[in-house]
């Protein structure tokens, strides 16, 4: 089959399909709501997946090999799940593995996103000059499990209402203002609560920034925490006005922590309780994560490189410390989401671990392609 093009459509799915050769775009849907894209394969096309003016679509196991545009493209989309997609590498110049776009007009904003379990292969060696996944304009959006590879960016996150945890962000590298997850264009941005990611390999690894250091844009209600921040040249850039808070974070052997520069200096934001790691201290086994008969959470040490001299608990519900809730167990209550992080110190070094339970309902491919190395870490009561 060489393309799937349809429109005006309304309950209509696609399963098990393989696009070889398609002549432009592999699999495209306009003006559609109720669809469900499921284990279809696009390869050797110029460009892979395309949804434009739809709602309630699902994307599932479905790969793109051998694509020179951006692998899924999508416009003026809502109530989106994207899920365990295996996107490879896009190294059309200016193609993206996965893109939420908006196309310079708000007519064509996409909202109520959630990305999960995908692996997006952007490659430090590919000649496209952007990166893995982009949410412009996007609006209200939840990116979980996923393993996101770059070239010029990881993750360029410039929407409002996000939350961003546990995926590996990876491979910005490609001009000084590259970055693992950056918040970055003209435009004010609200709302990204970022926590339990693990960001290597680039030049910035959080970037409240443009591409350029003369734009003034607000970054309001940032919150960014719990976060390992690997083998970057500068842990955390900003250079626009944000507030929101800065903290907990651990910077593993990065050349600088942190980068304020212009209206960067006079943030509102606070910066406080983050922690550097040479890489000797390190979690080999995270803390188990159980729910227990008498209802109530535990959660144990997990195992270190060498034992700790102090462990620090906390509990969170929906990502938000609980205050005072610093003990091995925990009474749950209905509604919560909940989640702990154990904060362990070894001498002079840091680092944090997130307790964990076995996957049930959901398994993210990332995971199960050796690509994501955590297991579940929240736990809806």
């Amino acid at each position: 089959m060489t393309a799937i093009l349809r429109k005006k459509v309304h309950g209509a799915s696609t399963r098990g399909q393989v696009i070889d050769g398609a002549p432009d775009v592999g699999v495209a849907y306009q003006v559609f709501s109720d669809t469900v894209i499921e284990d279809v394969i696009v390869k050797n096309s110029p460009r892979g997946f395309k949804f434009h003016n739809g709602k309630n679509l699902t994307v599932r196991r479905c790969e793109t090999e051998n694509v020179n545009g951006d692998g899924i493209y999508l416009t003026k989309t809502t109530h989106v799940l994207l899920e365990n997609n295996r996107i490879g590498a896009a190294p059309g110049e200016g193609a993206d593995c996965c893109q939420f776009a908006y196309q310079n007009s708000d007519d064509n904003i996409s909202s109520d996103i959630v990305i999960r379990g995908n692996l997006f292969l952007q490659s430090p060696a590919s000649a496209s000059n952007k990166g893995a996944l982009v949410c412009d304009k996007t609006r209200k959006y939840l990116v979980e499990y996923n393993f996101i590879g770059g070239k010029n960016f990881s993750f360029s996150s410039i929407g409002d209402d996000a939350v961003v945890r546990s995926n590996i962000m990876r491979d910005g590298r490609m001009n000084d203002y590259s970055f693992g997850y950056g918040i970055g264009d003209k435009a004010d941005h609200a709302g990204h609560h970022i926590y339990d990611n693990w960001i290597e390999n680039a030049n910035r690894g959080v970037s409240l920034s443009g591409f350029s250091d003369q734009e003034l844009a607000f970054r309001k209600d940032i919150d960014i925490h719990d976060n390992v921040i690997s083998q970057c040249d500068i842990a955390f850039f900003a250079n626009r006005r944000w507030s929101g808070s800065f903290r907990r974070n651990i910077f593993l052997r990065c050349e600088q922590d942190i980068v304020l520069k212009g209206n960067g200096k006079a943030t509102a934001g606070d910066i406080d309780g983050n922690y550097r790691n040479d890489g000797s201290f390190l979690n080999v086994t995270p803390p188990p994560l159980r729910l227990k008969p008498d209802g109530k959470a535990s959660v144990s040490s997990g195992e270190w490189t060498s034992e700790p001299d102090e462990i620090r608990i906390q509990w969170r519900d929906k990502g938000i410390d609980i205050p005072g809730a610093n003990r091995p167990s925990i009474a749950v209550e209905p509604g919560m989401e909940l989640s702990c992080v154990l904060l362990a110190r070894k001498e002079q070094n840091w680092m944090l671990a997130i307790a964990e339970t076995a996957y049930d309902d959901f398994t993210p491919r990332a995971w199960q392609e050796h690509r994501l190395p955590w297991q579940k870490r929240y736990l809806s009561i």
